[in-house]
């Protein structure tokens, strides 16, 4: 087992760490003490620019988060104590955090880079539903619609609505059962596309410990796929997630741990949501040792991260940790539009352009009609989102500005209605596992449009 020694030390500051009443460590820790770096540092966001221009502002939001870190830790509700690490601790284990990692096995290999702000590389794509359940019968051809493109370097499979006609309860045999039945139609769709050794993340019909588990090993998640759990917002664990991290590190997988603060809650607004965002990144990588640190910050009431509100903070974010650090950072675009609407495409033209301008490793989804919606996703989106990437990798960040404000104005009006499209079998031929004409016409004339704001296909 790889970080024997850094794992054990932090299973004993969760066991001997502060003792915090976790409403104490919410208002006090975390929304007071994002006030003071706020403050302290001067974090002032302009809110109608989108992708962030101001390096020297990016710089103050990453010393604030480095300085926030180190007074709140992480919180471990299973003991009431707080797992504390001081600027020091988090600079030293900074300095040896992963700069690049190989994802997948033999010819579906990927290489997954540390990129820059405004790195001219091309980002990695995570093309999938991000976990929204589907039916069994449309399991495998739709997760073949993602990886089957050339585009989508590595993917995460859809959840599983039911297991054999029941409802999956957490903590059960059904979710053992359900965790393998994931890994083994997911195995089967890629080997099926011809891509078996594409690496995807796992395992998300699981939400317990105790089904992840079960199916992290031979026949299941494999050590070259990406190994992924969330943190509970705002910077808290458990031991049932120590239970996961500690199991990956015996299986010598890829951590890929995920924080998804929510806007307006404890992180509160804008400023305040950008240190959040690049402190829970930090966090992913000192307390958890990850691999690869990701979030998908999210709307409180639209459940989205393509709104305004959270697309500035996400970008200032990504700059502050690309500019002085070099961890390999992914976001999620969780987007309110579905298959089957012009909206998704928008959502992702702005997505996906502010998140390869401000320095993201990878970029995963789209995440379509929010992720809540039975069967609202297809791989159209994903074939999209990877070609935005390889054009958007070859403008500025002012170049950026432009093109995500344009997007932003054709479904700004469209968050608040929940456009969340079609069925996977209402827009995909279930034979050819083609997109339909209707599909494949809007998605043509979407990219025809955006071609001529400046972005750029050949």
């Amino acid at each position: 087992m790889k970080h024997t020694t850094r794992m054990m030390d932090i299973v004993q500051r969760s066991l001997d760490g502060p003792i915090k009443d976790e409403e104490d460590f919410n208002n006090k820790s975390i929304s007071q003490g994002l006030a003071r770096v706020v403050k302290e540092y001067d974090i002032q966001i302009n809110k109608d620019q989108i992708v962030n221009m101001d390096d020297e502002l990016a710089d103050r939001v990453w010393e604030a988060a480095v300085d926030f870190l180190a007074s709140s830790g992480v919180y471990c509700q299973s003991t009431g104590r707080v797992i504390l690490h001081s600027r020091e601790e988090i600079e030293e284990k900074l300095k040896h955090a992963p700069d690049n990692v190989w994802i997948g096995a033999g010819t579906d290999a990927v290489h997954e880079v540390y990129r820059k702000v405004e790195d001219p590389r091309r980002m990695l794509l995570m093309g999938s539903a991000i976990g929204t359940a589907i039916e069994e019968e449309y399991y495998i051809p739709s997760l073949i619609s993602y990886v089957q493109e050339p585009e989508v370097d590595v993917t995460m499979a859809p959840t599983l609505e039911k297991i054999y006609g029941y409802d999956i309860r957490t903590r059960s045999p059904l979710e053992i059962m359900s965790s393998w039945r994931e890994a083994e139609l997911t195995l089967e769709a890629m080997r099926r596309a011809g891509r078996p050794g594409m690496a995807f993340t796992g395992l998300g019909t699981s939400i317990s410990d105790v089904g992840q588990l079960s199916a992290d090993g031979p026949g299941g998640l494999r050590n070259t796929d990406l190994h992924t759990f969330g943190i509970i917002s705002e910077l808290k664990t458990n031991f049932e997630i120590l239970n996961k991290l500690t199991h990956i590190l015996y299986r010598d997988g890829i951590v890929d741990p995920y924080a998804n603060p929510i806007y307006g809650g404890l992180g509160g607004g804008m400023e305040s949501q950008a240190v959040l965002i690049t402190a829970a990144m930090i966090a992913l990588n000192v307390v958890f040792m990850a691999t690869c640190v990701g979030s998908s910050p999210t709307h409180p009431f639209n459940f989205n991260d393509t709104g305004k509100e959270v697309m500035i903070p996400s970008s200032l974010s990504f700059q502050a940790l690309a500019r002085n650090s070099h961890l390999l950072t992914n976001l999620t675009i969780t987007a309110v539009g579905g298959p089957g609407t012009k909206t998704i495409l928008y959502e992702c033209v702005a997505f996906t352009v502010m998140n390869t301008v401000s320095g993201g490793s990878r970029i995963l989804g789209p995440r379509t009609a929010t992720g809540t919606v039975t069967g609202h996703f297809s791989g159209l989106e994903a074939r999209f989102t990877g070609e935005l990437l390889r054009a958007a990798s070859k403008l500025n960040r002012g170049q950026a500005e432009e093109i995500v404000q344009k997007a932003y104005e054709k479904y700004e009006d469209d968050l608040n209605k929940q456009p969340y499209g079609k069925h996977f079998k209402d827009v995909y031929d279930l034979k050819t596992i083609q997109p339909t004409d209707e599909w494949l016409k809007m998605y043509d004339e979407v990219k025809n449009e955006v071609a001529g704001w400046g972005l750029s296909f050949d």
